[in-house]
């Protein structure tokens, strides 16, 4: 586990000696929120300022928690970014245009950048299957489809960051396990499943990160992150049945000894941007490192989902510790999986960016 003060020390390294610009996409709650939060207190207290654009589909909710934000940070910007369904990818086509609209007028087009790209829309509930109009099912695109489209949409700004850029995806890092490669869009009934579903997403996560990473070396760092126990809403919420919200309630005493705090979560999460111990792939003529941060002496640089030290793409539980299932990964590679996942992922887009329905 990477201790508290030590993750204190990163997020404050993170935000000295230059102004920083991130997008929030599911921060109105939850682990989002508390990172959010996070963010705005670490910039507050040593930083030069920022701008934030925060996706939401509660203006007034979203608002209130911007305006406590800025009064961590009076020095920062919060901009709320309106999102109707962003299990829509025309919805994150909307927003993506509309940030980069928004940061291109607000300083220029040489000047416009986004450093990091953090992720937590949609939960995992027990509702049946349901379809979105563009033929994804609306909890796959929220853990998948959307937040790629993001960053792919907004990748030219990422990529111009000085940093690199970090991105962050909050889900189920670590639980690699059965991915159907004949059925990726998980449309046959035998393959639908709490626990199958939540492998399959994660395969897909780990493999896209992978590619883009080896894309784009020593311009972007990306990390899937599992946040364990941590007490927020979500386990109360209509989408979890009622016998779950029973039992929630009846051991919430006993959980909570075993859970994260939300607001050390936020912390927690934040500290995946650090460059020194997440930086990005650095190219097959580099040679990785593990040696510690001069200003976190305590940081080494961690391993990535393909077993080498630095490599861009990692897996992490909320600990900071890696997690990825490496016989599995190396297994899947070995079967081509994540090519088959990158040329799916790019089949859909296309589809439904030309005004399709996709059916496969």
């Amino acid at each position: 586990m990477v201790q508290l003060d030590v993750i204190r020390a990163a997020n404050t390294a993170l935000f000295q000696g230059r102004p920083y610009t991130a997008v929030f996409t599911g921060a109105t709650s939850g682990i989002g929120e508390a990172t959010l939060r996070a963010f705005a207190t670490a910039n507050g207290a040593h930083g030069k300022g920022f701008r934030a654009y925060v996706v939401g589909r509660r203006k007034e909710a979203t608002e209130e928690i911007l305006a406590d934000c800025s009064r961590l940070c009076p020095e920062g910007k919060f901009i709320f970014v309106y999102a109707r369904d962003l299990a829509l990818l025309e919805e994150v086509d909307k927003v993506c245009s509309e940030i980069t609209k928004a940061e291109t007028e607000t300083v220029g087009r040489d000047s416009a950048r986004i450093d990091l790209l953090y992720m937590s829309q949609g939960d995992f509930n027990f509702s049946p299957r349901r379809d979105t109009k563009e033929g994804l099912e609306f909890r796959v695109s929220l853990l998948y489809y959307s937040r790629m489209r993001f960053i792919g949409n907004l990748l030219p700004l990422l990529l111009a960051s000085e940093l690199p850029a970090h991105v962050i995806s909050v889900f189920a890092a670590g639980m690699e396990g059965e991915f159907h490669v004949n059925d990726i869009s998980i449309r046959d009934p035998q393959h639908w499943g709490t626990l199958t579903v939540r492998s399959h997403v994660c395969v897909m996560h780990t493999f896209f990160f992978e590619h883009l990473a080896k894309q784009h070396p020593g311009k972007l760092s990306l990390v899937h992150v599992f946040p364990g126990m941590v007490m927020t809403k979500a386990f109360t919420n209509p989408g979890v049945p009622l016998w779950g919200r029973v039992m929630f309630r009846i051991s919430r005493p006993v959980l909570s000894v075993f859970s994260t705090p939300v607001a050390e979560s936020g912390e927690r999460t934040l500290f995946l941007a650090s460059p020194h111990r997440f930086p990005a792939h650095r190219g097959s003529g580099d040679q990785p490192t593990n040696a510690a941060s001069a200003g976190t002496p305590n940081l080494v640089v961690a391993t990535g989902t393909d077993g080498k030290t630095g490599s861009g793409a990692y897996a992490v539980d909320i600990d900071g510790e890696t997690c990825h299932k490496a016989k599995m990964i190396e297994k899947y590679k070995a079967e081509g999986v994540g090519e088959k996942i990158w040329e799916h992922t790019m089949k859909v887009f296309g589809v439904i960016a030309s005004g399709n329905v996709w059916t496969e």
